[in-house]
């Protein structure tokens, strides 16, 4: 899966050096970094009490139990990262769905969900209906089975009425599923009900072929099932208590102020009218288990990445690895970006070895430009300023925090 996490990535090489024949790794001394205007000391987590707030934990927990396109088909290795892997705490949020939908989960009481999705090629600007097979999953959480059975039959419904051109047509091994499409335009949408759950589906592929989007669509379906199988939801009146830092990730995370704690959000930066992939989203305040930080796209999946932790505060993100071992080689591959077309290599911060910076050079003027990328033990952390300065600081303010956090 290519790497989506940064616009624009960062990396370095770990030093050592040798003490009485004991290799030891190189401490960079914090006291001498420049942090500029960034105050780096650990956080304590507030108590949560808010069940907007809960909403989206519980969101982000369900990306634990949401499929990964290659379980539907080996071929969607693109992910879509920010675009589509993100929580929906409300059906405001649902930008994967056509705007009279998310009447339908407002009124039928929609708790939380979570969205993921994959491609067969790269996202890019000139990705549009029939130039690559598609896949997104919603997986949206009702009060009990019988609003889940009624939303998916209504969002079915709404979106079918949207045009008159749109056919009825059934899934495969899926009775109780509801799927339509147009017959010159290579996308199905689909629905389904499985418990207190509603499954959406938009497959997509590069010609109108209804029996690869309904087989498509069939392997999700199946696979989403099986995956929910070990997912424990929380209970409605526990949304308010659960933790905002349970893995203590955001308290090591580059505030984006002084002193202000990351309270979860999701915020919908463009939002499509019709069911589609364009629809942006800024994610802030939570922390992605490994499951959802893979479909993230930040690193290949393997057996050792089992574990991985990915925290994001805005612009600022952090990663903990299983070990120092695979934060290492993490690290180390993506050592060549800075050469990729579109960008070029910025100075790393004075005095921090293990950092590297780059510029973006398609990206706005004044706009988040330039992105460094640091390493301490098992944790990268990854950050943006619109000046080069700016961007070496918060990268020295993280690498300070995480040393602050042992």
């Amino acid at each position: 899966m290519t790497r989506v996490l940064a616009v624009v990535a960062v990396l370095a090489v770990l030093g050592g050096c040798t003490v009485a024949g004991k290799p030891v790794a190189v401490q960079t001394d914090p006291a001498k970094l420049d942090v500029g205007p960034y105050r780096a000391e650990p956080a304590t987590a507030p108590s949560n009490d808010n069940e907007a707030y809960g909403r989206v934990l519980e969101s982000v927990r369900m990306g634990e139990a949401v499929i990964d396109p290659i379980e539907a088909d080996a071929s969607l290795t693109f992910g879509l990262g920010a675009t589509a892997s993100v929580p929906i705490p409300t059906p405001a949020k649902a930008g994967f769905l056509a705007q009279p939908v998310r009447a339908v989960l407002e009124r039928h009481g929609m708790l939380a969900g979570f969205s993921v999705g994959g491609m067969d090629r790269e996202l890019s600007a000139d990705v549009a209906v029939g130039r690559a097979r598609l896949l997104t999953v919603m997986l949206l959480r009702f009060p009990d089975d019988e609003s889940a059975r009624r939303a998916a039959a209504d969002i079915d419904a709404v979106d079918f009425a949207v045009s008159t051109e749109n056919v009825a047509v059934p899934v495969p091994d899926h009775a109780g599923a509801h799927a339509h499409w147009r017959p010159a335009v290579p996308t199905l949408a689909a629905t389904l009900a499985h418990g207190p759950f509603v499954v959406s589906v938009l497959a997509g592929h590069t010609a109108p072929d209804l029996a690869a989007l309904t087989a498509l669509a069939r392997a999700a379906f199946t696979a989403q099932i099986a995956r929910l199988r070990d997912f424990e939801p929380t209970p409605r009146d526990r949304f308010a208590a659960l933790p905002f830092d349970r893995d203590e990730m955001l308290a090591r995370v580059l505030p984006e102020a002084p002193g202000v704690w990351p309270y979860p959000a999701v915020i919908v930066d463009r939002n499509d009218q019709n069911a589609g992939w364009r629809t942006h989203f800024k994610v802030s305040g939570v922390v992605y288990g490994p499951r959802a930080a893979h479909r993230w796209g930040s690193w290949e999946k393997d057996a050792d990445a089992d574990g991985t932790l990915l925290a994001i505060n805005g612009a600022h993100y952090l990663v903990r690895h299983p070990n120092v071992a695979v934060a290492r080689r993490a690290f180390d591959e993506t050592a060549s970006d800075a050469t990729d077309p579109g960008h070029r290599a910025a100075p790393a911060p004075f005095g921090l070895p293990d950092s590297r910076c780059v510029e973006s050079l398609s990206g706005p003027r004044y706009g988040l430009r330039f992105a460094c990328r640091v390493l301490y033990r098992a944790y990268e952390g990854i950050v943006y300023g619109r000046t080069v300065k700016d961007a070496q600081q918060k990268a020295a303010a993280q690498y300070v925090l995480l040393v602050r956090s042992e």
